[in-house]
């Protein structure tokens, strides 16, 4: 099953501002923002439970701000984190990523445990 997927490494403004994504880094994503200013993502965090992420497109800057503190509240994310947006598809083979896909959130923290790094969920 093939799966896209972006990553950022978080920052102290990601997590108390908003998350700032380039504009490019939805490319592989079928995103509405061309020439709106304004749009949703629709994401479903490891429990099952969707979010709506409200989003605006700084187009000066080239970067995409998500309105994301809600999915933060109660998680212990800390700056050096790692924020994951995959987008699989629905069905069972097809490989189709276009409106048949869901889009997921994650965000993992690196630990070193006995000389090798693993990825701990943040739920």
């Amino acid at each position: 099953m093939k799966m896209l997927m972006i990553s950022k490494q978080l920052t102290k403004s990601d997590i108390e501002k908003s998350l700032l994504m380039p504009t490019d880094s939805f490319g592989t994503f079928p995103v509405p923002f061309e020439g709106d200013r304004f749009f949703n993502v629709t994401a479903v965090d490891g429990t099952g439970k969707a979010w709506d992420f409200p989003c605006f497109v700084q187009q000066s800057e080239g970067i995409v701000s998500v309105g994301w503190l809600p999915f933060l509240s109660g998680k212990d994310v800390r700056a050096g984190d790692t924020v994951f947006l995959h987008r699989k598809p629905m069905d069972d083979g097809g490989g189709d990523l276009t409106a048949s896909a869901k889009l997921t959130i994650e965000v993992k923290r690196k630990i070193r445990l006995m000389g090798e790094d693993i990825w701990a969920v943040l739920q």
